[in-house]
């Protein structure tokens, strides 16, 4: 699941003569790859992180940033011999990112536990993936005979309370219009780096 930036500059190039052709791939390039970011904290790559925060519920740093390891997303820049850069989601975030995308229904073949208002989450919202026995925390849970999920003895002579429950099935609606936000971002900033950088490479060019 990813973007792909690509500058046509055809129409720039006819106004201009030869020695200010020659200065476009290296303009166009550096207006690329600013438009992006070059760090986390610029471009679209801060519009994106600034955006999953405001949007989704809780995402670990490692879905929010661009990097390398468990960094979720990725970017691979331009250079002026090749003007198209690619940003996206590596393919293990774009597993799950893409039901928050574009919304459907996720199945995996078991069944998939969701919590439910009793249960203990991590910081994130999760469930702790740590636990030693599985979903299973302590003695007073046991799994349902009927497979409906996880119950949790609370006092003596009450009812368990259901803190898993096993679905099949689960349907997710859009929440984080990516490429929406990213078309918009780089329509408007774009053309704005673009003559920057070709204002600067065609001073340093006399």
């Amino acid at each position: 699941m990813k973007i792909r930036v690509t500058s046509n500059i055809k129409q720039v190039a006819k106004k201009l003569d030869v020695i200010q052709r020659s200065q476009i791939p290296f303009a166009a390039s550096v207006a690329i790859n600013e438009t992006i970011g070059k760090t986390n904290s610029k471009g679209l790559r801060l519009v994106i992180t600034r955006e999953m925060n405001k949007r989704l519920d809780r995402p670990k740093s490692t879905t929010t940033k661009v990097g390398r390891g468990n960094s979720a997303l990725f970017f691979l820049r331009s250079n002026k011999r090749n003007l198209t850069a690619t940003f996206g989601f590596k393919d293990w975030a774009s597993k799950f990112m893409k039901f928050l995308v574009f919304g459907g229904t996720r199945t995996t073949g078991k069944n998939i536990p969701i919590p439910t208002g009793a249960a203990k989450l991590d910081r994130h919202g999760n469930l702790n993936k740590k636990r030693p026995k599985g979903l299973i925390r302590n003695k007073k849970q046991f799994f349902d005979k009927n497979g409906k999920g996880v119950f949790e003895r609370t006092r003596k002579n009450e009812k368990p309370r259901l803190i898993i429950k096993f679905k099949r099935a689960v349907n997710y609606r859009p929440m984080f219009p990516f490429y929406e936000i990213a078309g918009r971002y780089i329509g408007f900033t774009f053309p704005k780096k673009f003559s920057q950088a070709l204002r600067k490479a065609l001073r340093s060019a006399r």
